[in-house]
């Protein structure tokens, strides 16, 4: 009999022990359902990179002038686009020479015109880099290109003979124009809200 007391006591501590926490777990169940939450998604926010790209138009802009005399020029014409989606700075870029025999590049006058803008002017072998500006995506500029074999008889009266310009008979000279772009920021792009 003492041990089903002690059993029953035992058993009893058990129960009210089982109680004890079905009460605490129901206490934190009610207490935790009294909040209010709320929850909003900005989805589909998409951010993009843009390209920067140009074309220029005839495909690289190539002259090949023989038998140039003292007094002959060249005219020819390039158009360069920004065909990106963003804006870039453009620049003509400092002129290659290769092939040159006689100095003739140094001899060899360029005039480079936007329009009625002159880009640049000087003999063909001293062109620089020339700052061009900033184009919007889709903007395209003309350039006319100008190379003149200048007359060194031109000043003085002509006399048989005189032959100011023969040091350059059979000179040739390759040139080649580069064109680069660099993207410019938008700045702090405006806020839709």
């Amino acid at each position: 009999m003492k041990r089903v007391k002690v059993l029953f006591g035992q058993r009893r501590f058990q129960i009210l022990a089982s109680m004890a926490v079905l009460l605490l777990a129901a206490g934190v169940v009610v207490a935790s359902g009294a909040s209010f939450t709320s929850q909003s998604a900005n989805a589909a926010n998409v951010f993009s990179a843009g390209t920067l790209a140009m074309t220029n138009t005839p495909n690289g802009f190539t002259a090949n002038v023989s038998h140039m005399v003292p007094a002959d020029s060249y005219t020819g014409t390039i158009t360069i686009q920004n065909t990106g989606t963003v804006q870039g700075h453009f620049y003509l870029q400092p002129v290659t020479i290769t092939g040159d025999t006689l100095g003739f590049a140094q001899d060899l006058q360029l005039l480079i015109t936007d329009g009625a803008t002159q880009v640049y002017s000087g003999s063909l072998s001293g062109l620089v880099q020339e700052d061009l500006g900033t184009w919007p995506a889709d903007a395209s500029h003309t350039y006319t290109f100008k190379v003149t074999f200048p007359d060194g008889n031109a000043a003085a009266p002509i006399t048989i003979g005189d032959g100011a310009d023969n040091a350059f008979m059979g000179a040739t000279t390759t040139a080649d124009f580069n064109w680069t772009t660099v993207s410019v920021s938008n700045g702090s792009l405006p806020n839709n809200n």
